[in-house]
């Protein structure tokens, strides 16, 4: 499974480069998206479900930051 780790990455990058991993991704892929900016845990999944995707699972884990693993099926 593919994992798009945009811990370190501010707003509106995690929300673009979704999107354009979007465009190459075929029915029933599932992939790994990592955040930790506020704004991308807001601007991210609103994108994944207004594009017709579902979000199987979203975590918050906690190592050093506080960091939010969601898992998208295609």
């Amino acid at each position: 499974m593919i994992t798009l780790d945009f811990t370190h990455s501010c707003c509106p990058i995690p929300l673009v480069q979704t999107k354009l991993h979007l465009k190459t991704t075929k029915v029933s892929d599932r992939f790994i998206i990592i955040l930790s900016d506020p704004g991308s845990l807001s601007d991210v999944p609103k994108l994944i479900k207004k594009l017709g995707h579902e979000i199987i699972l979203m975590d918050k884990t906690c190592n050093n930051d506080v960091v939010y693993q969601i898992t998208v099926t295609v």
